[in-house]
């Protein structure tokens, strides 16, 4: 799952391009092309390597501002390659609907081999498209992979301002979450091509929302996917934000209606999953906003849902650093195993960080999974003042605007994958930090710009949002 913060683009409503030599040849996809496996998420040409996908959902398409895109860069023997890379937008062949303003096209993207033909799928939102009122948006398009990579094949449906992938029913085939203001919908039948999905109101509150962020795994390990929903409304009547995170369990009938875990005093602003400490079972790791300047809460699996979190800030023993109210430290949250040892780590985004200084020159930080869960022993920060690492602290890059663990280089480690959406203004920049066996290290660490990318001048913001 990826995620954004809807409410700025909202306060502004009151081709499939390939971009590189021979890239052209990404979009065919030959008939005698026979798959051995379902594909793992992100491979979208089933090569067995990850691929890059990034949303642009305030970029510019067709000379459209706001219209959005997305733009996946195919990985190689070393990780992803720049020189393989395509954009895809609603102008691009294949692709339904058109380019128009505020649509967000890339606003959260998940990745599954939906079709179990061997190649991964993308699903994409552009959570404002047809705008018409709070929970009555967005529009998911899913891309279908094939050998050369994403095709021309796509389909449009369904309403959402995030998605996350997980087989929910347990019967092998992946199904799609997508979640909106006021209630989600499960499609379990998209690899028969049935876009029918079920709708689950939430308990209350409906209407806008300042966020809506989801993440699916197996939190409970009795071989389904759950799904866990954060929500943020605006404040009713000279009140408080209203809060709500809410986990679902999942069976053979699909997610159950009734939440097996909730809680109102959370303000969720990202999700993500994963077993941090070896049990089997995948725990819910949630960054959430403070008046203190951001918090990542670590709520265990259990058979019932979740059990109580485990709380890590900037002023957790051996979290470098120091807590401050505007640093955001949270506010984006990816899980994944950096050393290999079997438990998974998590790494939180503080886009807001002051850095010396220096405004919103953003942090990332990577705490490490044990037995006893996440703590904050070993713990490593990194910035663009880190030694070795490409560019420079400015004012305003939000260097952690969103993150990324995954295997980008096939060493079986989860490497870091950090956004700065603010990087040159609108342009935005992406570091990629390599999983090591004693931890991220800064040694062959990539750097990609927009113009790397070929995305210059269309207000990218790289590094918004990055598939998990």
């Amino acid at each position: 799952m990826t995620r954004r913060n809807r409410g700025l683009r909202t306060a502004a409503l009151a081709t499939f391009t390939a971009l590189a030599a021979g890239a052209a040849g990404l979009a065919g996809v030959p008939a005698e092309a026979a798959p051995k496996a379902p594909a793992r998420p992100g491979d979208f040409n089933g090569d067995g390597r990850r691929d890059l996908a990034l949303g642009s959902p305030s970029g510019t398409a067709a000379g459209v501002e706001w219209a959005g895109f997305v733009t996946v860069v195919y990985g190689g023997a070393s990780g992803p390659d720049s020189a393989k890379r395509q954009v895809i937008t609603q102008e691009s062949p294949g692709i339904p609907g058109g380019s128009e303003q505020i649509d967000g096209f890339g606003a959260s993207l998940a990745s599954a081999d939906f079709n179990l033909d061997g190649y991964a799928d993308l699903a994409v939102v552009a959570d404002a498209e047809d705008y018409q009122g709070p929970g009555e948006s967005g529009r998911i398009t899913l891309i279908y992979g094939g050998s050369g990579g994403l095709t021309s094949k796509a389909v449009a449906f369904g309403k959402a301002t995030s998605v996350s992938a997980g087989d929910f029913d347990h019967d092998g085939r992946p199904d799609l979450a997508a979640a909106r203001p006021g209630a989600f919908t499960v499609f379990r039948n998209l690899a028969s091509g049935d876009l029918t999905g079920t709708d689950t109101r939430y308990a209350n509150g409906t209407g806008e929302t300042i966020t809506v962020t989801t993440t699916a795994a197996d939190l409970t390990g009795d071989g389904y996917a759950d799904l866990a929903v954060g929500l943020v409304w605006p404040p009713v009547d000279g009140e408080g934000d209203l809060l709500r995170l809410n986990v679902y369990k999942g069976s053979a009938d699909g997610v159950a209606t009734t939440p097996a875990f909730t809680t109102s005093d959370l303000s969720v602003r990202s999700l993500a999953s994963g077993d941090v400490n070896g049990d089997g079972r995948a725990d819910l790791v949630a960054g959430v906003h403070t008046e203190r300047g951001g918090e990542v809460r670590v709520l265990p699996g259990a058979p019932g849902g979740v059990g109580a979190a485990t709380v890590i800030d900037q002023d957790t023993d051996g979290v470098p650093g120091t807590q401050e109210s505007d640093d955001a430290f949270g506010s984006s949250v990816a899980v994944g195993d950096v050393n290999g040892d079997g438990k998974a780590d998590v790494a939180a985004g503080a886009p807001e960080e002051k850095v010396g200084g220096t405004l919103r020159a953003g942090a990332a930080t990577v705490l490490y999974g044990g037995p006893g869960g996440v703590t904050g022993a070993s713990a490593q920060q990194f910035g663009q003042g880190t030694a070795g690492m490409p560019g420079s602290v400015e004012q305003d890059d939000r260097f952690g605007s969103d993150l990324s663990l995954a295997d980008l280089n096939g060493d079986g480690k989860a490497d870091l994958t950090i956004g700065s959406s603010g990087e040159n203004g609108r342009e935005g920049s992406l570091h990629m930090l390599n999983g090591t066996a004693t931890g991220v290290t800064v040694t062959g660490v990539r750097a990609f710009s927009s113009g790397t990318l070929g995305v210059q001048s269309r207000n990218a913001k790289i590094g918004s949002v990055v598939l998990h």
